[in-house]
Formats: C-alpha cells, structure tokens, sequence
C-alpha cells in the first residue's frame, strides 16, 4: 500500500518572483546592465553581460504526472474497477529560473506542484485517495559547445525534495466502517538531468529585450531517499524568456 502511496507523488507550487531593472537614456551610454552598441565586447563579456536570467513554465512534468506516470501504473497494477483507475492525473506545473554564473554554467530553480487521485480495492477494504506534492530543486547546468554561451547540450546535477501530502479515505468491507487520514511523506533525491537549450532568437543580439528560449530534457536520473532509483523520461518541456 505504501508503495502506491508513494508512486502517486506530485509536487505542489513556489512561485519564483523576478524583478530586475535596466536604466536607459537617450545617448548611447549604458549602465552595468546595457549594453552599447558601438562598442564590441568579447565572447566572455557579451556572455555575462547579457541575458543573465531566465524564467520559465516547464509542461515536462505536467505530461509526465498527468499522462506518463498514470499510463505506467495502471498498466503494471490494472484496477478491477474500470471507472476508478489506480491512478489519475489532475494537474501539474513546474516553474523554471536560471541565472548564469559563468560563460556556460547557469545555477537553475525548479519549483511545481502537482495533484492526483488514487484508487484501490479489495476484498478487505476499497481505498480513495487525493494526493498532493510541494517540490523544489537546485542545481548547476554544464553547457557542452564550441561557443562561450549557455545554450545547447547541457548536464545538470542537482539536489531536491518533495513533500507529498495524502487525504486517504478507507472504507472497511467487513465492519462498514470510514476511515480518514491523512499522511505526509517527505522524499529527497539526487540526480542527473540531460537535456538542451534552444535560445530562439540569440540573432537579435544583445541589446534585445526579452528573448524566448525552448528547454527540452530527456532523462533524469538518479537516487531516492524514498524509492531507492529515480527515473523520469522528459522531464523538462520548458518555454520561457531569457532577460
């Protein structure tokens, strides 16, 4: 039963909040965070000067918790209820936010929250359950390029937790009798993620605005506190701006 519990997981929401500000005039003399463009910095300059941060909403998780991860368990555990699956996605969303810190490592924020539903029944009792997930990571993307940018192939190790909370209802067949509870479960893992970075419109150039970027992961993995392996197939599907 537990272990059901647990392969439901979600995670729930921390809103990143930016502000940032850029002071222009009518000249073309710049600020710390413009940049003049009669003057031709180096690759290194233009790369730390230039659309530090990013932010993003990442729908990875959403397919995986509300499509991938349903898929998975109700075809290894099929429910002998058609109308009630052993596991049904209701919502998610992850927010994603980088900085850079050096010509290709970006420091990255995810944050999301996700819920469910869970089902199970027997000859004893018949179980319903809402979860919910609170999650954060952090970790440090390594682009891998011929340029000094922080765009393509990357690797990113990280750290993260997840705080999974369970209002299970339980209905005892031989008493007929209800039972609430709810149940916390705290998860931390390490892993690695591999994914790219597609900066859509790095043509502009760095006096431009806001420039979107296009985030796509294909594996995560690593270790659970709680499951022991971690593996999540496209863990990132982002799309986002760079400022």
């Amino acid at each position: 039963m537990m272990m059901k519990k647990q392969l439901t997981a979600l995670l729930l929401f921390i809103l990143t909040s930016i502000s940032f500000a850029q002071n222009t005039s009518g000249d073309t003399n710049i600020s710390n965070y413009t940049v003049d463009k009669n003057i031709k910095y180096d690759t290194q300059t233009n790369a730390l000067i230039s659309h530090r941060h990013s932010i993003g909403v990442n729908f990875g998780s959403t397919i995986f918790y509300m499509l991938i991860a349903p898929s998975a368990v109700n075809i290894i555990f099929p429910s002998n209820n058609p109308n009630n699956l052993k596991l049904q996605g209701n919502f998610g969303l992850d927010l994603t936010y980088t900085y850079r810190i050096d010509n290709k490592i970006d420091l990255n924020i995810d944050a999301g929250f996700y819920a469910m539903k869970t089902y199970y029944d027997n000859s004893k009792i018949t179980y319903n359950g809402d979860v919910y997930g609170i999650g954060l990571s952090i970790g440090a993307r390594f682009y891998f390029n011929k340029e000094e940018r922080a765009s393509g192939f990357f690797l990113m190790p990280k750290l993260g937790g997840t705080l999974f909370i369970t209002h299970n209802k339980e209905y005892i067949k031989e008493s007929s009798a209800y039972t609430n509870r709810n149940t916390y479960i705290y998860d931390f893992y390490i892993s690695g993620e591999i994914g790219f970075r597609i900066d859509l419109s790095r043509s502009f150039g760095i006096n431009s605005g806001l420039r979107p970027f296009f985030d796509i992961s294909i594996l995560d993995i690593g270790y659970s506190y709680n499951h022991l392996l971690r593996i999540v197939p496209l863990p990132r599907f982002a799309i986002g701006v760079l400022f």
